[in-house]
């Protein structure tokens, strides 16, 4: 199959989830796409390096063809959907999970407010080789 073809099959397929409901972005496809991508090249006799990449490179003209933007590294965290002034209660600290006191708004205490903010810190100044780093050590 043809380059051309396989773009045009993954925009097809996108834009029918989307039309259906299914998915609310072309961004909800972009992994399962480049994978299902990579393993016809692989069973075609492709080594995976040169599959993934090319399979990556397909999937990124599809969401360019889409005009699918990717959201800032702020867009993407949950608090993001709140409006600022917009009150949110909480029972659970935002670091650690432990319920709150009554008096208590987000953390438990200093410790954990410190060491959210430190970690927010180190997240947003980080490259892409510690944020992978990152995501590998975070447990699913």
């Amino acid at each position: 199959m043809r380059a051309e073809a396989v773009v045009t099959l993954l925009v097809r397929l996108t834009r029918e989830a989307l039309a259906e409901g299914r998915i609310v972005t072309p961004l909800n496809r972009e992994a399962i796409h480049r994978q299902l991508v990579r393993t016809i090249l692989v069973w075609q006799g492709w080594p995976w390096p040169p599959a993934d990449n090319v399979a990556a490179e397909l999937v990124r003209i599809s969401l360019d063809t889409m005009n699918a933007k990717r959201p800032d590294w702020y867009e993407g965290q949950p608090d993001y959907v709140i409006h600022r002034g917009t009150l949110v209660e909480r029972t659970r600290c935002a670091n650690c999970g432990k319920r709150l006191e009554e008096t208590q708004r987000k953390f438990c205490s200093q410790g954990c407010n410190s060491v959210h903010h430190r970690r927010l810190h180190y997240w947003i100044g980080a490259d892409a080789e510690q944020t992978a780093r990152m995501v590998a050590r975070i447990a699913l």
